[in-house]
C-alpha cells in the first residue's frame, strides 16, 4: 500500500477530464429538471476565491420515492492571481521530545523540520517553537521570523527524554500565539508527536475541549503522528476540532517533507471561517449528513470548514426525507456559503437555491425521469466506498462482501457516465473506489480482516477516510 502524507489523497492520482469546459471553478450546472441559482453577494470588485454549486438528485419526489433525496454541494477554491498578497502567519510549532522520539531519529528529523519552517517564513510572519515531555520548554518565544541562527542554536541544545504532556504543549502554544496575535494573521499550531498523552490532560475529550476553546479565538490546530504507537483517533479529533490538518507519517525521514507540505498549505490559505449552512423547507428534513454525526433529523445543518486553501475541492452530501409534504408544492432548499477573505479582510457570501416538486406516489415514473444520474451514481459510489472502509475499520468480512457487490453494481456505470458527461468529481470517486476495492480484496485474501495483523491496515484506512471527507482535492 501507499504511504500517505497530508497532501496526497489516499495515494490515488486524480483522473482528469481534459478539454473544453474544465475551468478552475465549476460553472452554474444545467441539471435536468432541477433549478439551481447561485447568488454571489460581493463586498469587493473582483472574483471571490471560493465558488459553491449545489444540486439535488431528483427534481421531484414523493413520500416513498426515491428512497433517498440527495443534495450534493461542490465547493472549489479557485486559482488566485500571483500578485495576491498572502496574509501573515502566526505559527507555533509544538514538538514532542519524550524518550520515544529518540527512536529512528524522529526527534532529529523534527528539529530539521523546525529549521526548514523558520527559514521559509518572512519577516511579516511570527513563529514560536515549543518542545514538551512531562513539561514544556519554549525554545523560541513568539517573535518575527528574523533570526534563524538563534533558533538553530537553541534546537541543538535539546535532547529527547521523559513522558508526554501534550496538554501542556498545547496551552503554551496558545499563549505564545496570543502574545503577538493580530486580526489579519492566519493563526496555527502544528503538533508533532509519536505517542499517547500520559501526563497532564490525558482524556481525549479534555484535549479536544482545549483545542475547541482555542479555535473560538481564531487559533487553528494541525496534528502530525509519527511512527507506529500514537493514537490516530485522538490526533484526528484534535485536528477536526481545530479545523486544521492531520498527517500520518510512517517513516521518520519523511517528517521534514510533511512539515513543508503543511507550511505550503498555510501559505496558500485563501479563505477563513468557511461555513456552509443548509436550510430545508417545511416539506423536507435533513436525515443524514455524509461524514458527520447527526443525532436526529433537523431542518438546518452547518458545515464548519475552517480554513480553505487554494486549489482545494470539497464535495458534501446531505440526505433528505419528506416531512410536511403537500402534493404539487415546490420545496426550495438554500445553501449559504460565508467566508472571510484573507487578501481583503472582508466577509463574502454566496447562496445556492435548489428546488424539487412534491408528487404523489403514483407519479413514480415522472420522478424517475427527473433524476440527475450523476448525483445518484455519486451517492451510490460513496455508499460502496463507506462500506468498504467500514469493513476494514471494523475488521468485518461481511461488510466487505456487501461492498464488493455494490462495486459490481455501480462502478462501471458511474465511470462511463462520468467520462461521457465530464463529471470530474464522480470520476475521481469511482477510481477511488476501484483502487480501494483492489486493496480490500488483497487484505481479505491475506486474512487481515479477521486478525490482529489488520491493525496497520486499519490505521491506513482511517487516514484515507479522514483525507477524503475533509480535504479532498
Amino acid at each position: 500500500m501507499h504511504r500517505h502524507r497530508g497532501w496526497i489523497l489516499a495515494g490515488v492520482p486524480a483522473v482528469m477530464i481534459l478539454g473544453p469546459g474544465c475551468a478552475d471553478a465549476p460553472a452554474d450546472p444545467q441539471i435536468e429538471g432541477t433549478t439551481v441559482r447561485r447568488v454571489a453577494v460581493p463586498t469587493a470588485g473582483d472574483e471571490p476565491p471560493l465558488v459553491m454549486t449545489a444540486a439535488l438528485s431528483h427534481a421531484a419526489y414523493s413520500r416513498s420515492f426515491p428512497s433517498a433525496l440527495t443534495l450534493k454541494i461542490d465547493l472549489a477554491a479557485v486559482t488566485q492571481p500571483r500578485s495576491r498578497q498572502r496574509p501573515p502567519l502566526n505559527l507555533a510549532l509544538v514538538i514532542d521530545r519524550s524518550g520515544s522520539m529518540a527512536h529512528e531519529n524522529k526527534f532529529d528529523y523534527a528539529m530539521q523540520a523546525a529549521r526548514l519552517v523558520v527559514e521559509n517564513l518572512s519577516t511579516r510572519d511570527v513563529v514560536s517553537v515549543i518542545v514538551f515531555n512531562q513539561e514544556t520548554t519554549v525554545l523560541s518565544p513568539a517573535r518575527p521570523a528574523v533570526n534563524p541562527e538563534f533558533l538553530n542554536h537553541r534546537l541543538d541544545e535539546i535532547t529527547p527524554q521523559g513522558g508526554t504532556n501534550l496538554s501542556a504543549g498545547l496551552l503554551e502554544a496558545f499563549a505564545q500565539i496570543n502574545q503577538r496575535a493580530t486580526a489579519a494573521q492566519v493563526k496555527r499550531v502544528i503538533v508533532l508527536t509519536d505517542g499517547h498523552a500520559n501526563q497532564g490532560v490525558t482524556d481525549p475529550r479534555g484535549l479536544r475541549k482545549l483545542v475547541t476553546s482555542a479555535r473560538r479565538r481564531g487559533i487553528g490546530v494541525s496534528t502530525m503522528g509519527c511512527g507506529e504507537d500514537f493514537d490516530e483517533t485522538v490526533l484526528i479529533a484534535l485536528a477536526d476540532a481545530g479545523r486544521g490538518r492531520y498527517t500520518d507519517i510512517r517513516e521518520s525521514e519523511d517528517i521534514p517533507e510533511a512539515m513543508a507540505a503543511e507550511l505550503n498549505g498555510l501559505l496558500s490559505v485563501v479563505a477563513q471561517n468557511v461555513r456552509i449552512e443548509v436550510a430545508a423547507p417545511e416539506a423536507l428534513r435533513i436525515r443524514a449528513v455524509h461524514g458527520r454525526l447527526l443525532q436526529k433529523p433537523t431542518d438546518t445543518f452547518v458545515f464548519d470548514l475552517g480554513d480553505v486553501r487554494e486549489g482545494e475541492r470539497t464535495v458534501l452530501l446531505v440526505t433528505l426525507a419528506p416531512h410536511d409534504l403537500l402534493i404539487g408544492e415546490v420545496a426550495g432548499l438554500e445553501c449559504t456559503l460565508s467566508f472571510d477573505r484573507t487578501d481583503l479582510g472582508v466577509r463574502q457570501t454566496q447562496v445556492a437555491r435548489v428546488e424539487a416538486a412534491a408528487l404523489d406516489d403514483t407519479d413514480a415514473e415522472l420522478i424517475r425521469q427527473s433524476a440527475h444520474r450523476g448525483i445518484v451514481l455519486y451517492a451510490d459510489i460513496t455508499l460502496a466506498l463507506e462500506l468498504a472502509e467500514d469493513a476494514v475499520l471494523n475488521l468485518d468480512g461481511e461488510s466487505a462482501r456487501v461492498a464488493v457487490e455494490l462495486f459490481r453494481q455501480h462502478y462501471e456505470r458511474a465511470r462511463s457516465y462520468a467520462l461521457q458527461n465530464r463529471d470530474q468529481s464522480l470520476l475521481n470517486q469511482s477510481f477511488m473506489l476501484k483502487h480501494f476495492m483492489t486493496e480490500l480484496a488483497a487484505a481479505d485474501e491475506a486474512g487481515l480482516l479477521d486478525a490482529d495483523e489488520g491493525r496497520s491496515l486499519v490505521r491506513e484506512v482511517a487516514y484515507r477516510r479522514y483525507l477524503r471527507r475533509h480535504h479532498a482535492q
